[in-house]
């Protein structure tokens, strides 16, 4: 699915042509509102699955005919067709249960509640990384995958050490809610706030 991005996102503004969809009309509040819960949907399933997998489980006929829903559906947002969206968005979320039902009837299998996949996408020069969250190291044992496997109790050494040198928590307590969505430089951020 092509990224769009909104009004809502900061790091998109100034790439007009490629990456920012100006949203001065309710109609692509619409559109936005539309692929909220089809967002919702394929972040649960890539956690449960792994972001690409479901896709390979199942016949070749239903890979396909998903990846076409997926293509219509961002021909559709690229035309701004509002009720065409909503329609396609619906469609998609039926074709992530129809390949989920099909993938388990195959024999396959989700990962169990105690392991994630998690992914950081492709941005600001970084490249995606893929891993496994595994809730312990007995979790750790049950990953049927080559991703790196990392345990909560890793995850918390590493953002620890990591704490150190980038005080994203002065951010976490003054902003509450606030998401880490990038870490420039090597250098705390000392900045005072401008206004």
């Amino acid at each position: 699915m092509i990224e769009r991005r909104s009004r809502y996102d900061l790091e998109a503004i100034g790439h007009m042509d490629t990456e920012y969809v100006p949203m001065k009309a309710w109609e692509l509040d619409q559109i936005h509102g539309a692929l909220k819960p089809l967002d919702a949907k394929a972040d649960e399933m890539e956690r449960r699955w792994g972001k690409g997998r479901l896709e390979t489980l199942v016949l070749p006929e239903t890979a396909a005919k998903f990846e076409a829903a997926r293509a219509k559906l961002d021909v559709a947002i690229h035309d701004r067709e509002v009720e065409l969206v909503i329609k396609r968005a619906g469609i998609m979320l039926r074709g992530w249960d129809a390949l989920e039902k099909e993938a388990i009837e195959r024999g396959h299998k989700a990962a169990p509640p105690e392991l994630w996949y998690a992914t950081a996408p492709d941005e600001f020069g970084e490249k995606e990384l893929q891993i496994v969250i595994a809730q312990d190291n007995s979790a750790a044992t049950l990953a049927e995958t080559d991703l790196p496997v990392y345990t909560v109790s890793e995850i918390a050494r590493i953002v620890r050490a990591w704490r150190s040198k980038a005080d994203a928590d002065a951010a976490k307590q003054n902003f509450p809610g606030a998401e880490v969505v990038r870490i420039d430089g090597d250098e705390p951020f000392d900045d005072e706030i401008p206004f």
